[in-house]
């Protein structure tokens, strides 16, 4: 990485402690001036780096809560996946029921399936046969969004079930960083 960088600077003719500017001061030959000669390299260096993770971020496809191209089948599974978020922390009432809806709407769910959303709220699905239903890594994500998306990020229950549930998913810890930026959840679980 450093080389590229630093074949990239000399074409753009920045001086990288080699030859003097005309005009400048002659080199230093302590060693600790040596050192120090490369450090705004390596902050430039890391800079680069910082752009090109933040950009590949960005490129990774399609924002995981686009939920337009799902099946009827793939759609209830992130319902009842929000359903489960919610009632990880306890039992239903009104706070969850708008949390719940909250949620379901910024997906575009709730005015297609209102009957079904009643039924999963009535009958929730233990959550180990809600994870059988997650067949892809498309699928872990986007019921790991949903999941994110109803739950409180000031309750620690619902924080050590997303913990949880990154875990039992398998999901990339890019996939988990993007996701928890994208809903302002703060720190991302563990790896």
């Amino acid at each position: 990485m450093m080389q590229g960088v630093r074949r990239l600077l000399r074409r753009l003719g920045v001086p990288l402690g080699g030859a003097p500017r005309p005009g400048a001061a002659p080199p230093s030959t302590d060693p600790q001036d040596a050192e120090l000669a490369h450090a705004p390299l390596d902050v430039l260096a890391a800079k680069v780096m910082f752009s090109h993770l933040r950009n590949r971020q960005q490129m990774l496809g399609p924002p995981p809560t686009a939920f337009g191209h799902l099946d009827e089948s793939q759609a209830e599974l992130l319902i009842r996946a929000t359903v489960a978020a919610v009632l990880a922390s306890g039992p239903f009432d009104e706070a969850k029921e708008r949390q719940l809806r909250g949620a379901l709407s910024s997906f575009g769910l709730q005015a297609e399936a209102r009957g079904f959303i009643a039924d999963a709220i009535k009958r929730p699905v233990p959550l180990d046969v809600l994870l059988r239903g997650v067949r892809d890594p498309h699928i872990a994500s986007l019921f790991y969004a949903a999941s994110l998306a109803a739950a409180d990020k000031h309750d620690e229950v619902n924080r050590a079930y997303l913990n949880y549930l990154a875990t039992r998913l398998k999901l990339p810890q890019d996939t988990l960083l993007r996701l928890h930026s994208q809903f302002g959840f703060g720190a991302t679980p563990a790896a």
